[in-house]
């Protein structure tokens, strides 16, 4: 998008990279998943734990009941378990979405909570991927696994790299935490139009912003098919249950905010008719494609 380069040329700044061990490749899928589960909480709480996550335990423990290790798929439960517990009990202590206090909390709490987001990434890769991969720390630790012996399978570069970009945010997601109230903000929503391309949910909602978290290394280089995907986030809210008004990017390792209104995003990905308009044609189009199409 055109627009979009251009806005992330004009406020083009440093890029904050992982600095990884030699040798040691970033695992820039599950960092990119991390800083968003993270980034999250610090505008809401009110789901300590995603869907996928829970799916991911789920399907992790199948998995390893099929290969005929019951132990393993007991440890795998209960780590998940723990882990849930955990973050509630984090969550409930600390109110990272407490718009008194600021974004990164205090040292020993803040690597706590980006530990215990990889580890959540890890289930939910899982769920996502349908494939429990023999790299996995999940899959590593067998039935040694336990929340603590997960947690310390958390590189310490990555809880680095995490919470640098969550230091970022402090000033660029400043305004938006300000402007906005935890009960009026929605981690992982999902729309009306979500059953019908297999149960789609985006970032965040905050306040009338639906928000996409990019960790990108390059932040001009951003797909065609994000924003594609963003605006269908948008036309999926058949209801209009969140009133929409705003779309945007987060650039999580430039600190950078990107948004439009949303008839002028539509527009500029070639709509030419207001959003309500589309979104029941959307929704007309997929009644008639039945369950799991495209949008």
């Amino acid at each position: 998008m055109d627009t979009y380069r251009a806005a992330a040329r004009a406020a083009q700044r440093p890029v904050s990279l992982p600095a990884p061990p030699p040798g040691v490749r970033p695992v820039w899928g599950t960092l990119g998943a991390a800083i968003d589960h993270r980034l999250r909480y610090a505008f809401t709480c009110q789901q300590a734990i995603d869907g996928a996550v829970r799916e991911g335990v789920m399907s992790a423990a199948a998995w390893s009941a099929s290969m005929r290790r019951p132990d393993v798929a007991e440890a795998i439960l209960a780590t998940g378990r723990d882990l849930e517990r955990e973050l509630r009990s984090l969550l409930n202590q600390e109110r990272p979405d407490d718009r008194n206090q600021p974004i990164l909390l205090a040292a020993t709490t803040e690597e706590r909570l980006v530990r215990l987001c990889v580890a959540m990434v890890w289930f939910e890769e899982v769920h996502r991927s349908g494939v429990l991969y023999p790299g996995s720390p999940i899959v590593q630790l067998a039935a040694e696994l336990t929340l603590p012996t997960l947690l310390a399978q958390v590189p310490d570069y990555v809880v680095d790299d995490l919470t640098a970009q969550v230091r970022l945010a402090e000033d660029a997601l400043r305004e938006l935490r300000i402007d906005t109230k935890a009960e009026n903000c929605y981690s992982g929503p999902t729309f009306a139009g979500s059953p019908a391309v297999g149960g789609a949910d985006a970032d965040l909602i905050a306040g009338r912003l639906l928000l996409d978290f990019k960790a990108l290394k390059d932040p001009v280089r951003l797909r065609p098919a994000a924003a594609y995907q963003l605006a269908g986030y948008a036309l999926l809210d058949f209801e209009d249950l969140y009133g929409l008004e705003r779309v945007g990017f987060y650039l999580t390792r430039a600190g950078q905010l990107v948004t439009w209104e949303l008839g002028e995003f539509a527009g500029l990905l070639g709509a030419q008719a207001p959003v309500p308009e589309l979104r029941a044609e959307l929704s007309s189009r997929l009644a008639s494609k039945g369950p799991d199409a495209e949008v």
